[in-house]
């Protein structure tokens, strides 16, 4: 209690000295987390948006079709296990769809399309494609018409009502030919997808390619999916398909996030966006690196401080341990000092950077004009939230309690090796 009392006694005499001290640790610490919260927002933001459009917490698809995407490699499932994945705990949407390319003509223009088939009611849960139309009107569960992208509609020069054909190849090798009428058109996420995509029902998808009762795949989405959770559901999903079709699991699976029956496989988001993830673990990297070259001009920052404070303190020290303090409780005083004064900056900047980005979080920045352009040729949508995770914010007191460690040893030393004979 004494040694405390010591302590604050010490950090409010000099206020100016403790000023610049938490002055640094709070600006490096700020500027640290509204980095670190920028860079994993735009990356979470990114992911869910994949997720929610292209992937899935969860894929279900045919064995064999992950590594070669063909016709032949789609699957069968019935409307009953498709049910039952729709009871799984924490599931929130389960997605059917056949996903196939074509040849589009319309005229005398033609182009290569990927066409996807879905349940308009389900993707309107999932992806909320409704809100993407920009001209027509959206499909309805049975219709026979088709959705294009903005960009693929101005290249066949096809407006709503126009009628396009579509010529590809169906199951076991069955050829694929029908003609689809203009319902509207979306604004997709990126360039590419603007220009060669198109989406069908799931009943006029398996008529095209002569399949009923088949699909390319399911995506499922959960409510929350951590690392733990994916391995759950996965897991869940699988029991699910063995208790409907009395399937064999693979006694040797890939890994967790892959595991495959006699008929199926059932893959994690952490498979599927396998690459992406690993983008985000580099850039990851880099964001620390940054971070620790920040943090290493602050570190000599508060040591030049504290090497200041150590030499204008040096008579201080002397007459504390010639009244009966020992060393060992003197420098452990200095230390203990120097600590509460870095974490007070770094708890500082907490406090005021965590309504900010709880704020950004629910009010992203929105992005305009080329960089907008450029966020959509990335996949990514033109908007800069920040992320509120918890290590973002703990990083930054574990950094600076580390720094101050090693800036207190000069003080300890100096306090351990005085010669009082000399600093009278």
């Amino acid at each position: 209690m004494k040694t405390m009392k010591l302590v604050c006694r010490n950090i409010w005499r000099n206020r100016r000295r403790t000023v610049i001290t938490m002055a640094s640790v709070f600006f490096a610490a700020f500027f640290c987390i509204l980095f670190m919260s920028f860079d994993m927002g735009t990356w979470d933001k990114m992911i869910d948006n994949m997720i929610g459009t292209q992937a899935g917490h969860i894929q279900i698809h045919g064995k064999g079709y992950w590594d070669d995407k063909i016709t032949d490699n789609f699957m069968f499932m019935d409307a009953a296990t498709i049910a039952k994945l729709e009871g799984i705990d924490n599931v929130v949407n389960v997605s059917p769809r056949v996903e196939t390319f074509a040849m589009a003509s319309f005229g005398a223009a033609s182009k290569g399309i990927a066409v996807v088939g879905i349940s308009p009611e389900k993707e309107a849960l999932k992806s909320n494609l409704p809100s993407r139309l920009v001209q027509g009107d959206y499909l309805s569960e049975n219709d026979d018409g088709i959705l294009i992208g903005e960009g693929l509609g101005k290249f066949l020069k096809a407006g709503i009502g126009d009628t396009i054909a579509l010529i590809g190849q169906g199951y076991q090798g069955a050829s694929a030919a029908q003609l689809f009428v203009v319902r509207g058109a979306v604004n997709l996420m990126t360039a590419e997808m603007n220009n060669a995509m198109a989406y069908i029902t799931l009943p006029a998808a398996q008529q095209f390619i002569d399949m009923p009762d088949g699909y390319s795949g399911i995506l499922i989405n959960m409510l929350i999916v951590d690392s733990r959770q994916s391995v759950v559901g996965i897991q869940s999903v699988v029991d699910l398909i063995v208790d409907s079709r009395q399937s064999v699991v693979d006694s040797e699976p890939a890994n967790d996030d892959r595991l495959t029956t006699d008929d199926y496989e059932v893959l994690s988001w952490h498979f599927t966006m396998e690459r992406v993830l690993q983008t985000i673990e580099s850039d990851k990297a880099i964001s620390y690196l940054i971070m620790i070259i920040m943090y290493v001009i602050v570190g000599f920052g508060i040591l030049g401080t504290v090497i200041m404070m150590t030499n204008e303190r040096k008579r201080e020290f002397c007459m504390m341990i010639s009244l009966g303090m020992s060393r060992i409780r003197l420098a452990m005083l200095i230390s203990v000092e120097l600590f509460i004064k870095s974490l007070m900056g770094a708890i500082l900047a907490i406090v005021v950077t965590l309504p900010v980005a709880h704020w950004f979080k629910a009010n992203p920045i929105q992005i305009s004009g080329d960089t907008a352009d450029m966020f959509y040729q990335f996949g990514m949508e033109p908007v800069l939230p920040l992320a509120t995770h918890a290590y973002i914010f703990t990083d930054q007191i574990t950094a600076i309690l580390a720094i101050s460690a090693l800036a207190a040893i000069y003080p300890m030393w100096n306090i351990l090796k005085l010669e009082l004979s000399k600093n009278r």
